[in-house]
């Protein structure tokens, strides 16, 4: 239940300034099917996630890992 509210929470104050603040949270909420990874799909419900996506991604995978998440926005 706990991580629902999170996620909910997060969802709620998807911004840039909440993507400052909080990415652990954010990550998690754009993370829908919880594989540990943000996929283009996923990064369209935030438009600074897809607007800076290909950027992110520096590996190149299609996806953003944690760690790629955390430098890029965090």
């Amino acid at each position: 239940m706990k991580r629902i509210s999170t996620a909910v929470l997060a969802l709620s104050l998807l911004s840039g300034a909440a993507l400052a603040q909080d990415t652990a949270a954010v990550f998690l909420a754009l993370d829908s099917d919880q594989n540990g990874s943000i996929s283009q799909t996923e990064a369209q419900r935030n438009t600074s996630v897809v607007a800076n996506f290909t950027t992110a991604d520096s590996n190149g995978d299609g996806a953003l890992s944690r760690d790629e998440f955390d430098l890029a926005f965090g």
